[in-house]
């Protein structure tokens, strides 16, 4: 059996990762989320292990100094974080993973060897990105423009991707995403056993 591919997914807020994502999972079979810890209480109906994997502040800052975070952040004064034993018991059994973070996360992602494939999404260029943030309405024209900053830092973080997908369109933006993930498990480092097996048959 054939080791799962980790997709590593990032872009600025506005980007539309999670539109895009929801129509991905509509098509791409074996495919799993990434469910993420986290120091906040849980609300509404949010589920254990299905929508977050809940620590204490105690529990987490134990795992991030064992090792046990694969990456982590902390944000709007809770923290948040990708257990490294989730990420790698699904790798192990094959199931291909996305993992939506944000560019930092990424950074401590790449240190952990665990070869995945890097996906920055993005609209084409500040300008939409600043539409989006302001056409939500939710937040305060400060921190609307202390997004864009952060935005634009983002940016700069593209270069280090493998794939970049331009979000303007969102069924061209699917397409795009679907399209590099059936790529990447077609390629032959992937299908080594299933290579064996035509050869042995």
């Amino acid at each position: 059996m054939r080791k799962g591919i980790l997709f590593v997914i990032s872009g600025p807020s506005g980007a539309g990762k999670g539109t895009v994502l929801k129509e991905v999972f509509k098509t791409v079979t074996d495919l799993e989320y990434s469910v993420s810890a986290t120091t906040r209480a849980p609300r509404n109906q949010e589920k254990e292990g299905v929508n977050y994997f809940f620590k204490t502040r105690e529990e987490f800052d134990k795992m991030v100094k064992n090792g046990d975070m694969l990456e982590y952040i902390e944000k709007f004064g809770n923290k948040y974080g990708t257990i490294k034993s989730y990420i790698e018991s699904a790798l192990e059994r094959g199931r291909d993973i996305i993992l939506e973070i944000e560019t930092l996360g990424a950074e401590q992602v790449r240190k952990a060897g665990l070869n995945p494939v890097y996906i920055f999404l993005t609209p084409s260029s500040v300008t939409e990105l600043i539409r989006r943030l302001k056409s939500r309405n939710t937040e305060t024209v400060d921190w609307q423009q202390r997004r864009v900053e952060i935005g634009r830092d983002e940016l700069q973080c593209a270069y280090n991707y493998d794939y970049l997908v331009i979000n303007d369109d969102l069924q061209k933006a699917v397409t795009a995403l679907i399209a590099i993930i059936r790529a990447e498990r077609q390629k032959v480092a992937v299908n080594i056993d299933k290579i064996q097996q035509i050869i042995d048959k």
